[in-house]
C-alpha cells in the first residue's frame, strides 16, 4: 500500500517538474517545497478517510506508527530525488533542508486541515476521539496495575485537556519539528555525498595564497 502511494508521489512530483532549475539551491528548495505540498495533500486524505470511516483510528497506536513510518520515508524520497537531480550528490546542509522543508510544510499542512475539522467542520468527533482515548488509556492503566485512584485522575485529566485547541495544535506542530529536526540530521549524515570536483577553500590554501603575495 505505502510503496503504491510512493510511485503516485513520484507521478505527482514529475507532474509538477515544469520550470527548468539551474541552481543546486533553486533544487533544493523546489523540492521541498513540492514534495512538503504532496506529503500535506496526502496527510489531509489520509484525515479524511479515517474520519469517514473510523474517527476511533486516529487515538490508533499502530495507524500513528504507520503514518510516521510513512512520513519518513517520504522524506528519504525527497533527499534522494534532490541528490539524483544534482547529480549524485548532495551535501549535508542540502540533504537536512530538503527533509526539513519536506516535513515542516506537510505538517502544518496537515495540523492545519485538523484543526479546521475538529473546531469547525465537526467539533462533536472531539467527544469520539476522546472517549476513545480514554478507553485505550483505561485498558493500557489497568494493564500496568495501576491503582483505581491514579486511573481516575488519568481520566480526568484527559476529559480537561483540549488536544484539539489552536494551543495545543501548535504546541504539536513545534513537537513535530524538533522530532523532524533530529531525523532530518540522522537522514542528512547518512545520504549525503559530496562532489568531489568542488573546490573548497580551506585555511591552508588561504595561507598559502597570502604568503605568495
Amino acid at each position: 500500500m505505502h510503496f503504491c502511494i510512493l510511485i503516485v508521489v513520484e507521478l505527482v512530483y514529475l507532474s509538477i517538474k515544469i520550470k527548468p532549475i539551474t541552481t543546486m539551491n533553486e533544487i533544493v528548495k523546489k523540492n521541498g517545497i513540492n514534495f512538503g505540498i504532496i506529503l500535506g495533500v496526502i496527510s489531509v486524505l489520509t484525515t479524511t478517510i479515517i474520519y469517514a470511516t473510523n474517527p476511533e483510528n486516529f487515538v490508533s497506536i499502530w495507524v500513528g506508527i504507520s503514518i510516521f513510518l510513512f512520513n519518513i520515508a517520504v522524506g528519504l524520497f525527497a533527499v534522494g530525488k534532490t541528490k539524483k537531480a544534482m547529480g549524485g550528490y548532495i551535501t549535508f546542509k542540502e540533504a537536512f533542508t530538503v527533509y526539513f522543508i519536506t516535513m515542516a510544510l506537510s505538517a502544518l499542512i496537515g495540523i492545519a486541515f485538523m484543526f479546521i475539522l475538529f473546531n469547525f467542520i465537526d467539533p462533536s468527533i472531539k467527544e469520539t476521539i476522546m472517549d476513545s482515548t480514554i478507553k485505550m488509556s483505561v485498558n493500557m492503566m489497568q494493564s500496568a496495575g495501576l491503582k483505581s485512584e491514579d486511573i481516575r485522575k488519568s481520566v480526568e485529566a484527559i476529559k480537561a485537556a483540549d488536544n484539539f485547541s489552536l494551543i495545543n495544535q501548535v504546541k504539536s506542530y513545534f513537537i513535530g519539528l524538533l522530532v523532524n529536526t533530529i531525523i532530518g540530521l540522522i537522514v542528512a549524515a547518512a545520504m549525503k555525498k559530496n562532489n568531489p570536483n568542488i573546490f573548497i577553500p580551506t585555511e591552508e590554501t588561504n595561507n598559502s595564497g597570502t604568503e605568495k603575495l
